[in-house]
Parts: structure tokens; sequence; C-alpha cells
């Protein structure tokens, strides 16, 4: 996978050029920039929403992280579709396979960011109640 070396963000294979910073991303991170398993400076990772495809998945990563604000998305989705399988699956986890997770103190301005991206989309996939935070 490639990464930029400035972001050290991790990129989809075909990628060449960094979105955020513009630099060429590397085949590989000098050692010492190495992701180390599941060390992060945030505590407290909140799920703040499902999406149901990795298109809105990716769209709304992209626009928190332009914004500095951490987040991630964990898929159920598997390696080879949905149910594990090659090709178009038609099977569809409960609540989408998409879930939008940040730190919990970046809660508030991930919620505004993602209300910009996704618009009346992001009321349906919204997971938490921001108003109980």
């Amino acid at each position: 996978m490639p990464y930029c070396p400035s972001c050290k963000y991790e990129y989809k294979i075909g990628i060449a050029v960094c979105p955020d910073c513009g630099k060429k991303l590397v085949d590989r991170l000098p050692d010492e920039d190495q992701p180390n398993g599941n060390e992060t400076p945030y505590k407290d990772w909140i799920p703040i929403a499902r999406l149901t495809s990795q298109q809105l998945a990716e769209m709304v990563l992209e626009g928190l992280r332009a914004k500095d604000i951490p987040a991630v998305i964990d898929s159920r989705a598997g390696h080879f579709g949905q149910t594990g399988q090659f090709g178009v699956s038609s099977y569809r986890p409960v609540g989408g396979a998409y879930t939008l997770m940040v730190p919990k103190d970046f809660i508030v301005d991930a919620d505004s960011e993602a209300q910009l991206i996704l618009g009346e989309e992001w009321e349906k996939v919204r997971i938490i109640d921001i108003n109980d935070r």
C-alpha cells in the first residue's frame, strides 16, 4: 500500500499523490514512521455513523481529515465483499457495513463537518445524539 511521507496516511493501490498535501506517495514509510499497531494519541473512539457504501465512507473520512479531525472507518464488509465471497453480494448487514469512528473529544466537530458533507443523508446514518454529549 502507498503511504504519504508527510501525512503518514495509507492509501489504496493506484493512488500516486496525497490528496491532502499533494506529496508523491511512497511504497514504504521509514521504519521510525511505520504505523505501530493500535498506538494512537487519541482515546475513547466513539462510533458516530453507519454508512452503507464505501464511497460515502471515504467521502466523509477525507472531509474530516481535511479539517484535521481524526477519524477511521471500521469496515465489516470483508475483503471479498460483504459475505466473504467474490463478486457483488446481495446481503447487507443491518445498519450498514462502514462505521465512522472519531475520538470522543472530536464528536461535535465531526458531526458538524459530516452534516455539511452529506446534508440530509447524515441524519439517516448518524447513530449518536450530539445533544446527549
